[in-house]
C-alpha cells in the first residue's frame, strides 16, 4: 500500500478546533495540546492555540536552519512548537510569552520530551539577565498583527541579540498595520530582508523577515 504523505493542511476537518494536534517534521512526530474552548480575541487567550504562521515558520527551521550549539530565543512561544523544533534542531532554546502561557508551554514541552526553557519577556520591559544580549537566533510567528506593540517589540528584539545574531519573523497581512513593522525596524537600526516560504500556503499573505542588527557588516 502506498504510503500517503503527511499535510498541514485537511480540507475536510478544522484542526484548529482540536485540543491536541500532531505536526510531522522529518522522522519526528510532536503532540501540541490547545485550548480551543478559550474565548479567542486580538487581545486575550491567543496563546492556546497553534497558528499557521507557527507551523510555517517551525517547518523553514527544520528544513533550512543549522542550530546546533546556538542559543535560540522564542517570542510569543504560546505552545512552544517552534521552540520545541529549534531543540529537535539541537538548539539551546528558550520559550518567552507572558506569565499566563508559562505552564501551556511548559506541558508541551514536557509531553515532547523537549529540553526547552521557559521564561517570561513582556516586550519592552527589562529582560531577564540570563537572556538580555545572549541570543544567536530569535523567533516569532504571529506576532505584528498588534501594530500598538512594534515599538515594544523592537526593543525587545535589540535587547536580546547579540552582535551578528538573527531574527526570523512569520506575519501574515491581515491588514492590520503588519506591513508598517518594516518601516519602524529600519528606524530602530535593523536590516531586514524578506525570504521566501515553502509551504502549502503560497496563495495567502504570509511573508518570513530576517532581520539583522545594522552594525552588522
Amino acid at each position: 500500500m502506498e504510503l500517503v504523505r503527511w499535510q498541514y493542511r485537511n480540507p475536510y476537518h478544522d484542526r484548529s478546533k482540536d485540543a491536541t494536534r500532531q505536526f510531522v517534521f522529518g522522522p519526528h512526530v510532536l503532540t501540541i495540546s490547545q485550548q480551543p474552548t478559550q474565548a479567542i480575541t486580538l487581545h486575550a487567550n491567543t496563546g492556546y492555540l497553534v497558528w499557521d504562521g507557527a507551523y510555517l515558520l517551525s517547518q523553514y527551521i527544520y528544513n533550512h536552519l543549522s542550530l546546533e550549539g546556538k542559543t535560540c530565543v522564542e517570542l510569543g512561544a504560546g505552545s512552544g512548537l517552534v521552540s520545541i523544533v529549534a531543540w529537535l534542531k539541537q538548539a539551546t532554546a528558550v520559550a518567552t510569552d507572558l506569565c499566563q502561557y508559562m505552564d501551556h508551554a511548559r506541558r508541551n514541552i514536557q509531553a515532547n520530551g523537549a529540553q526547552v526553557g521557559v521564561q517570561e519577556v513582556v516586550w519592552g520591559e527589562p529582560l531577564p539577565g540570563e537572556l538580555a544580549g545572549k541570543a544567536d537566533v530569535v523567533f516569532g510567528s504571529e506576532i505584528l498583527y498588534l501594530e500598538a506593540l512594534h515599538g515594544a517589540l523592537l526593543r525587545s528584539l535589540k535587547g536580546l541579540m547579540r552582535a551578528h545574531a538573527r531574527a526570523y519573523l512569520v506575519y501574515k497581512d491581515r491588514g492590520r498595520g503588519e506591513h508598517r513593522f518594516r518601516e519602524r525596524a529600519l528606524h530602530a537600526g535593523f536590516r531586514l530582508r524578506e525570504i521566501p516560504l515553502d509551504s502549502e500556503f503560497d496563495s495567502e499573505p504570509y511573508h518570513l523577515l530576517v532581520l539583522t542588527l545594522a552594525l552588522d557588516n
